[in-house]
């Protein structure tokens, strides 16, 4: 063997192993998603299926992984691909999934799905809850209500498509705050309303104007104490100081 072809054996061989070891780095969390309801899925809608880490409970959950896939029926398979060297033995990691048909959140995960670690496997079944649809202004509740922002620190927010919350049973919150979605628990007492400082959240970079108005819908959410829905329907969130921050309308 001439010492051209050897080194050109030799390159390819380090080639093959270097991609070898990134394919092992590349794990895989498979499953179906589906919900009870005997209804057809809406044309055009996407299941979004996310890996979090959940390890600390005073820390943000991070988003490790998060896709999106065509749905045309249920129950529907997914992989989620995910990089193996962030998993740590010691560690907790869920997934959660949500079903959208453009903006409009249609299903959602109520609870978390452990994996990988703890005796969990990497397949998963899950079950998602139908998001009610607008209901008549009179009978508009802070849960299964999806809320389209409509004001932001008593100015009006005139964008295509605002920050969206949506409230399911038992304190799940989520929704979208400029370009990203969030998810998380929050604390919910009679009148009383506490966002958790540890929502999980997709990490985009968002255009003009949606970039600032993601920090201040964030800042918002973040000094809420109250809320209340109004006689016209609108959800009020309002801070210690008892200014209106945020102003939603029914979806």
């Amino acid at each position: 063997m001439s010492l051209t072809r050897g080194l050109a054996a030799i390159l390819a061989g380090l080639m093959i192993w270097a991609g070898g070891s990134d394919m092992a780095r590349a794990g895989t969390v498979q499953g179906t998603a589906s919900y009870r309801e005997r209804i057809a899925v809406m044309p055009g809608s996407v299941l979004e299926v996310s890996l979090l880490d959940v390890s600390l409970a005073d820390a943000p959950a991070v988003v490790l992984s998060s896709q999106r896939f065509a749905l045309d029926g249920v129950p529907a398979e997914f992989q989620l691909t995910y990089d193996d060297a962030l998993i740590k033995d010691r560690m907790r990691y869920v997934v959660r999934a949500s079903i959208y048909n453009g903006r409009k959140l249609l299903f959602t995960t109520d609870t978390a799905y452990p994996v990988l670690t703890n005796g969990a496997g990497d397949t998963v079944d899950l079950l998602l809850v139908k998001v009610p649809a607008k209901q008549p202004k009179h009978e508009v509740k802070l849960e299964n209500t999806n809320w389209s922002a409509v004001e932001l620190n008593g100015q009006a927010l005139d964008v295509e498509n605002g920050p969206e919350l949506s409230f399911a049973q038992g304190g799940m919150v989520g929704g979208i705050s400029g370009c990203n979605r969030f998810t998380g628990l929050a604390k919910i007492h009679g009148d009383r309303l506490r966002f958790p400082d540890n929502m999980a959240a997709t990490m985009r970079a968002c255009i003009p104007p949606y970039d600032e108005i993601e920090k201040e819908f964030l800042e918002a959410l973040a000094s809420v104490e109250t809320y209340s829905v109004d006689d016209k329907g609108q959800l009020v969130l309002v801070n210690a100081a008892g200014d209106a921050v945020l102003r939603f309308e029914a979806m």
